[in-house]
């Protein structure tokens, strides 16, 4: 069970917060426990869904490169909500089970495709070591350009803070929703 409750729009606390649910409401179809947990906090949540927005809609990744940053992110961090929810996302844009297999058991970028190992090797170095090494950054340079690396650094900022946060709050699955990431 969660560790802080779930905010609803009437528990918040003025026309500025209630525009916060709102807007989340509105671009993402509903307010989803994810977001009820951190909009405990409206004015955090607010800046966590700038990022977000952009991570989620705006980007110029290819979806499948999109996906792989995702997943490597949410695994990274051990963020079972994170991963679960994105499992349809991941398989819609063509990762197959082996592939996300791989990520899963942290056997990637060990029998990936050329394309999809230089992805997930750019995350774990940045995620695991905290720098990419020139031949890892040129590689993904190559396959995404400039601005789509900054795209992929957006990304996994957001999905890895993410992941943390909704893991330090215990938060709950969607119903009927069990992991499908074992630790």
């Amino acid at each position: 069970m969660t560790r802080v409750p779930y905010a609803t729009r009437e528990s918040m606390k003025d026309g500025a917060e209630q525009a916060i649910w709102d807007d989340i409401e509105t671009s993402r179809g509903g307010v989803a426990r994810n977001y009820a947990a951190l909009l405990n906090n409206p004015q955090a949540s607010a800046a966590m869904i700038g990022l977000g927005t952009h991570a989620r809609y705006n980007t110029t990744m290819e979806p499948r490169i999109k996906a792989l940053a995702v997943l490597t992110a949410a695994r990274e961090a051990c963020g079972h909500y994170v991963w679960t929810v994105n499992q349809p996302a991941a398989k819609d844009a063509g990762l197959s089970d082996d592939v996300i297999a791989a990520i899963r058991e942290y056997r990637a970028p060990n029998g990936l495709e050329p394309k999809d190992a230089a992805i997930v090797q750019f995350m774990i170095e940045l995620l695991r070591q905290h720098r990419i090494s020139d031949a890892t950054f040129e590689a993904v340079r190559a396959i995404v350009g400039d601005a789509g690396v900054v795209d992929m650094l957006a990304v996994t900022g957001y999905y890895h803070t993410l992941a943390h946060a909704l893991n330090a709050l215990d938060v709950d699955l969607p119903d009927g929703t069990t992991s499908a990431l074992t630790y």
